[in-house]
């Protein structure tokens, strides 16, 4: 259909009484037009500059469309996107240059405009890569009241999409920080309170001794006093690496060393600190010569070899096993302790985050997470099993090279 047949559209709508300002631009074509009291034939120059206006359209596409699924009008910056020509597609079947399951929806969404429905910000399948639009649909009648033609509009709502992917993003940020803060609190107010309550409490009988009749007692709560200071320090030591690490001030720096010795001085060094039931059992197999960062590695270890320990008072017994095989070194730290719950196990890696049968044995919920770091850090993999009443396994792979 071309430019005369638009004119015809339009010339209906000659000397008709008054239209409701809200009516959208796209019922224009089958409203009534009036200015006030006044009625106002529309010029050829008026309905030029309309039909510019639509043509011009910069989100998306707006289209008249009759009951044949031919375009009557269509235009929009979108058809230039997708290398069509509006002038055209005039008279020719709707939507050529779109998907065709994207026209297949768009054809299902117009039957139901010619029973009479109208169709509200539908969210269509993606038309370009990487963008969202949506289309709104309405019927437009005759005199007689029938259906004759639909009105299209279809607009890139990306920016919307964008902004509400941010917001999105933003409110699950807030609501992560709050509960940190909240698990931060809770491990803050019993970590902190056990070793100053021991700091003060030992103070208070020091000064009640006289240091010539109790020297034994004096020097047992002095050393309660520093194993105090020393495990505030471990705290505030974890919660200062998490920063650092979040900043990016902790790097990988790899340098070639001795796996088995190395691992060895880590358990001697536990030995030495550990009372004498506990026993750790370490054995290497393979290659020896390895290229990681021996400190991050030595985080890692002592990290889950602490919790092994403190978690295994019922069989106080620590299996690690490193290994060379396949190119890749394999660290393997098991215990035969309390176990993991199930249920805790996405949380596990989490700031702050302990299983419920670990509440009311000594930690931050802090070690688990910064082994985490450290070993991404070291493009490293890590899984772990475990079994309630039975024990942990967490196993640890670094890729090496075979020269």
């Amino acid at each position: 259909m071309n430019r005369f047949a638009l004119q015809n559209i339009f010339q209906e709508h000659d000397n008709k009484q008054s239209i409701n300002n809200n009516v959208s631009s796209a019922q224009l074509v089958n409203q009534d037009l009036s200015t006030s009291n006044t009625n106002h034939k529309i010029s050829t120059k008026e309905q030029e500059l309309f039909l510019q206006l639509l043509h011009n359209y910069p989100d998306g596409v707006i289209s008249l469309i009759d009951k044949q699924y031919n375009f009557i009008y269509t235009g929009g910056e979108l058809h230039k996107r997708l290398s069509a020509n509006p002038v055209e597609l005039i008279g020719n079947k709707i939507y050529p240059k779109f998907p065709e399951n994207v026209r297949k929806i768009i054809k299902t969404q117009l039957k139901k405009v010619f029973a009479g429905d109208r169709i509200s910000a539908f969210e269509l399948p993606s038309l370009i890569k990487g963008e969202f639009h949506i289309m709104d649909a309405f019927p437009l009648k005759e005199k007689d009241d029938s259906i004759a033609y639909a009105g299209v509009m279809i607009r890139n709502i990306s920016h919307l999409k964008i902004a509400e992917e941010e917001l999105r993003i933003s409110l699950k940020n807030e609501r992560e920080l709050g509960e940190l803060k909240s698990r931060f609190i809770t491990m803050a107010s019993h970590e902190f309170k056990t070793p100053l309550t021991t700091v003060l409490t030992s103070v208070q009988l020091i000064k009640n001794y006289n240091a010539s009749d109790s020297p034994e007692k004096i020097d047992k709560h002095i050393a309660r006093i520093i194993s105090s200071v020393n495990q505030l320090t471990d705290i505030l030591n974890d919660v200062l690496t998490v920063g650092k690490l979040q900043e990016g001030d902790i790097l990988f720096s790899p340098v070639t060393f001795n796996i088995k010795d190395h691992i060895a001085m880590i358990v001697a060094e536990f030995e030495n600190d550990q009372n004498k039931e506990q026993h750790i059992f370490y054995k290497h197999s393979g290659k020896e010569i390895v290229v990681l960062d021996p400190i991050l590695l030595k985080h890692i270890t002592t990290n889950i070899l602490s919790n092994a320990i403190k978690f295994s008072t019922k069989k106080p017994l620590v299996e690690i096993k490193t290994k060379w095989i396949n190119g890749r070194l394999i660290l393997s730290i098991k215990d035969y302790g309390i176990g993991i719950p199930p249920e805790y196990s996405k949380h596990l890696f989490e700031q702050f985050y302990r299983a419920s049968n670990a509440i009311n044995i000594q930690g931050t919920g802090l070690g688990l997470h910064l082994v985490s770091k450290y070993v991404d850090l070291m493009n490293g993999t890590m899984h772990y099993t475990s079994e309630l009443e039975k024990g942990t396994q967490f196993v640890i792979g670094f890729r090496q090279d075979d020269a």
